[in-house]
Order: C-alpha cells, then sequence, then structure tokens
C-alpha cells in the first residue's frame, strides 16, 4: 500500500525530491521567443531531409504474389518537404508500393531514402534511417496511455540502461530529461485532455493522431501514411489537413500520402501520383490530375474498356414519337 512500485520507489522519490529542490534553486533560462515545438535529438547524427533534393525515390519498383503483378515498374519522387499523395482505385497496389517501400514486402526495383539505397534493409533498419509509417488501421497497444505510448516511442532514440537507472547514473538522468519530450509531443498535438487515457479508450480520430505522434517521437523524416483518416468522422477529417501541413512545416519533413478522400489529397498534395492495376497512370500537381481524362475514367468507369469487361452495354429504350 505504501511503496505500490517497490523499494527502489523511495530511491526514485529520493531522486525526484533533489532534483526538484535544485530546479528551484537554479535561475530561470530565457527561452527563445519561438521554441522548437518538437525534440529532434538525432539532427547532428544523421542526414538532413533538406540536404537531399529526393529524400524518398523508387525505381523500377516491382511487387509479384506468384504469377499477379501487384505493383508494376513503379517510379516515384518525394523531395524535401514536399507532400505527395498516392490515389486509385482498391486494388489499384497501393497500399502493396507503400509496404515495399517499407521494406515489408518483397521487391525487384531500388528504394533511396535521404540519399542512401535501402533496398536490401529490413523495416526497422529504414525506421532508422529516417522512415515512418502509419497503416489502415491504427496499430497502437490498447492498455497503454496516450503518454506511456509517446515514452516507448522515444525508447527507439534513447535506450534505457538497468544499470544506468538503477545506480542513479548521469545517463540514467539524461535519458529521464529525454523522456520529458513526451509532453512536447503531447502539448505540439494538442492531446492534453487525453494524456492519461487508455488507448483503447480514444475514439478513432484521437487514436489516428496519437499513431501520427508516435511518428514524431521517433524522428521520423519521411511519413508514409495510409489512409490517415480511415475511419474517422467528416468533422474530425477537416483538423488533418492542417495538421500535416503543420508537422511538415515543424519537421521539415516529407510525405507520402494514400487517401481516398480527394478533398483532402487535392488540399495538401503538391504533386499525385495514380495507380491503376499496379502502373502509375498519371503524375501530375493537383489541378492537372482533377482534370486527367485517365484519372477520371479509372475512378468513373467511363473508359470503354471498362465497359467490354463487365458484357454488353444495355440496348437504350425505345422512345415515343
Amino acid at each position: 500500500m505504501y511503496f505500490p512500485c517497490g523499494l527502489v520507489q523511495i530511491g526514485y522519490s529520493t531522486r525526484d525530491a533533489v532534483f526538484g529542490w535544485l530546479d528551484r534553486r537554479l535561475p530561470k533560462r530565457v527561452e527563445a521567443a519561438k521554441p522548437r515545438a518538437v525534440p529532434r535529438a538525432r539532427a547532428a547524427a544523421r542526414v538532413s531531409a533538406v540536404e537531399v533534393q529526393c529524400v524518398l525515390c523508387t525505381e523500377e519498383v516491382a511487387v509479384r504474389f506468384g504469377g499477379r503483378t501487384a505493383v508494376d515498374s513503379v517510379n516515384i519522387r518525394v523531395d524535401a518537404r514536399e507532400v505527395v499523395g498516392l490515389i486509385g482505385t482498391n486494388g489499384a497496389g497501393k497500399t502493396t508500393l507503400m509496404n515495399a517501400i517499407g521494406g515489408y514486402l518483397r521487391a525487384s526495383g531500388q528504394v533511396e531514402l535521404l540519399g542512401s539505397d535501402v533496398t536490401g534493409l529490413p523495416p526497422d533498419q529504414r525506421a532508422r534511417r529516417g522512415l515512418g509509417r502509419t497503416f489502415q488501421a491504427a496499430r497502437l497497444f490498447g492498455d497503454l496511455t496516450v503518454r506511456e505510448t509517446f515514452q516507448v516511442m522515444l525508447e527507439a532514440r534513447h535506450r534505457t540502461g538497468f544499470i544506468s537507472t538503477a545506480l542513479f547514473l548521469p545517463r540514467g538522468f539524461r535519458v529521464d530529461r529525454a523522456q520529458r519530450a513526451a509532453e512536447e509531443i503531447i502539448t505540439f498535438l494538442g492531446l492534453g485532455r487525453y494524456a492519461d487515457t487508455f488507448i483503447a479508450e480514444l475514439p478513432t480520430g484521437t487514436r489516428r493522431i496519437v499513431e501520427l505522434g508516435a511518428l514524431l517521437a521517433v524522428d521520423a523524416r519521411v511519413l508514409c501514411l495510409d489512409e490517415p483518416i480511415a475511419g474517422v468522422a467528416q468533422r474530425e477529417t477537416e483538423a488533418f489537413g492542417p495538421l500535416l501541413l503543420r508537422i511538415r512545416e515543424e519537421l521539415d519533413a516529407s510525405l507520402l500520402v494514400i487517401e481516398h478522400d480527394m478533398p483532402l489529397v487535392m488540399s495538401i498534395s503538391d504533386r499525385i501520383y495514380c495507380l491503376e492495376a499496379g502502373r502509375t497512370i498519371a503524375a501530375r500537381t493537383a489541378t492537372e490530375v482533377r482534370k486527367s481524362p485517365a484519372v477520371i475514367a479509372s475512378y468513373l468507369g467511363t473508359d470503354e474498356r471498362a465497359i467490354q469487361r463487365s458484357g454488353a452495354a444495355p440496348a437504350p429504350r425505345p422512345t415515343l414519337a
């Protein structure tokens, strides 16, 4: 009852009390006029996305399942600080292509991330090099709170050593300070009221925001988002576009977004790729894609080939003279 965390709680409580006393005695630092909203612990050790023109490039990427070709020699390019939309009908190969980019599927061709060839690397190695990925269904631990989720993700940046933590060594203190970055992410995403809420109890839209926050915690520079507003209420989707653009500005990040919500894609994308049957049928700006006959035919089914595959067109009804 008195020490629910065990005897080690005495040491932690003593340490926190000492640090709190020191913090009150130290002079307050003058904060900068505009502090950074999201911490970037590895900025000095990695290649900045701004230094590389093409942060994500694929060359002749193809994915085959037996005799079926799901992605057929697709070339895409995402430049620094760019939002690129990836659209197409169901079964067009969008998610399969994104899985190939993330290393989740065996694929031929080449994938380049932030100037490095990552074709043969597994997903975890690509993530360490700055590639972040969300899925159609938010894959989060339901029995963790929002704060705990971000703290777990921050472990990817700063591993907590058992010995340094148990013996209160300086490295353990630095890790504790780094863990406070979770509070910065919570504040940045406006999740303060949900900080201690379990993931399983969150509405779908809020879980989507937490999933984006997890990418911020691992310091991703290229974000691959697979239908980020799937299952989200319409009134909540309107806030996602500005949020994604704000994340791009704060992190100097680039985004590859799969989404069926055309108003959202058109409003945030600098360029759009459209896939059909695993092939690229359009790679243009949002305005040009909106007027592309090939894209219109792919979505609306006005292509004569689609009519022929579906059978003969019905004969017109006779009209009265």
